[in-house]
């Protein structure tokens, strides 16, 4: 059960993205003129994402539920923008600007708030958000972070795709989301967390695949053609910053568990069929196309893990069957030449990774790659992308039309930036 639900005020409570520069100008001082210009804008138009009687009616159904603001916000911008936004609900906590040493992305300003209510377990706290900075905050401070995206542009900006591309554990369209999330948090996570726990606590299973764009680098030549890789989870790397977030976290966890395993858990297979049966919906209804199931190849001198997990999702094809028999398994699609590099041992930064894979990936049975295929390609952890990205291109090189690319987990890194 969620005990703490803190809110950012700008554009997650309210749509305020006109005042920004009023909000600015008070910053470090109360200049009456400035709150004056912020009163008088304010009523302008309709602000609430979260109405009184919204909140008011969360705090009915949690009534041990403590509810406050975590801002970047002047505090007296914040104090006149609560007042006029919500004068009857009472806030258990504010936290602006100027109460925290370090605000957001570091999560300072929970851990403030926790402490304030004697809270211990992050896994009890959540923060909602509407960028990238929540998301990074709660990262840092290694509590639930949610995404309201309910005052963005109707045109994303690139901030609103950043957000999305950290995979918080909830993505809300409305307080009823937010309200089942307090309740319970565990549907709201990517498709291989919320198994995970699902497995073990027995919810209801819902299904969310993050589509995340990933892109070439400018400097080997990219552009800003997207590449779309679909993630099923997270994993949290080795960061100070994702500490806490890490030390709880079970995908990251079972990862680093299976790191030479020959053996996965089930939830990875029940993850890709609930994959193709989604993405894959023509094989459902008699469609003449063939599934060819695939994956990252090992590099030269490592565990052939890739190898070892499709042979046990195509046992699980045997044992049971899904709707359709048109799903093969081929482990051997792809292979590296020699001299391809190490991208973790070796630390190669992002554009080496990319052209490390471009010059030594390659498709090992091109004769598969006829238009009447499908391709799904299989990757365990993404960081840059680079291998999925051109496994994909030379996929479709080769003649193959539809090919889309899963990765079990991605990979997120230091959100603080150090």
């Amino acid at each position: 059960m969620i005990e703490l639900c803190l809110f950012d005020l700008d554009d997650t409570l309210l749509r305020t993205g006109d005042l920004q520069g009023l909000r600015e100008a008070c910053a470090n001082n109360a200049d009456r003129s400035n709150l004056d210009r912020v009163r008088s804008q304010f009523g302008t138009q309709e602000r609430a994402v979260y109405s009184t009687n919204e909140l008011l009616a969360i705090r009915q159904k949690f009534p041990q539920l403590k509810m406050g603001v975590f801002t970047r916000s002047p505090r007296s911008y914040t104090n006149l923008i609560l007042e006029l936004a919500y004068p009857t609900f009472a806030w258990d906590i504010v936290i602006a600007h100027e109460d925290v040493q370090n605000t957001k992305p570091h999560g300072d300003g929970i851990i403030q708030a926790m402490d304030h209510f004697n809270l211990e377990y992050l896994d009890n706290v959540v923060l909602v958000g509407d960028s990238s900075v929540d998301i990074k905050a709660s990262y840092n401070c290694g509590c639930y972070a949610a995404l309201e995206s309910r005052a963005w542009p109707p045109k994303r900006s690139t901030d609103n795709w950043n957000a999305l591309s950290l995979m918080p554990d909830a993505l809300l369209s409305d307080s009823e989301s937010l309200s089942h999330f307090l309740e319970e948090p565990f549907p709201f996570f990517p498709k291989l967390e919320s198994i995970m726990v699902e497995e073990e606590a027995k919810y209801p299973r819902h299904s969310r695949f993050d589509k995340i764009n990933h892109f070439i680098p400018k400097s080997i030549g990219g552009d800003t053609t997207a590449y779309p890789i679909f993630a099923s989870g997270r994993s949290f790397a080795n960061y100070p910053s994702l500490a806490e977030r890490k030390k709880w976290h079970p995908l990251t966890k079972a990862i680093a568990e299976h790191k030479d395993a020959n053996k996965f858990p089930d939830s990875w297979i029940q993850t890709v069929r609930s994959f193709i049966s989604l993405e894959f919906i023509e094989l459902h209804f008699g469609a003449s196309t063939q599934l060819i199931v695939t994956s990252i190849p090992h590099r030269p001198g490592r565990t052939p893990r890739l190898e070892q997990f499709l042979a046990q999702f195509g046992q699980s094809l045997i044992d049971k069957p899904m709707r359709t028999s048109r799903i093969s398994v081929e482990p051997g699609m792809f292979r590296y030449t020699d001299g391809v590099r190490s991208h973790h041992t070796e630390h190669l930064d992002r554009p080496t990774r990319f052209a490390n894979v471009r010059d030594h990936l390659i498709v090992a049975k091109p004769e598969l790659a006829a238009p009447g295929n499908s391709f799904l390609i299989i990757d365990d952890v993404t960081t840059t992308g680079a291998s999925l990205i051109y496994a994909r291109e030379y996929l479709r090189q080769a003649g193959a039309r539809d090919v889309k690319c899963l990765s079990m987990a991605k990979n997120i890194s230091n959100v603080l930036g150090e």
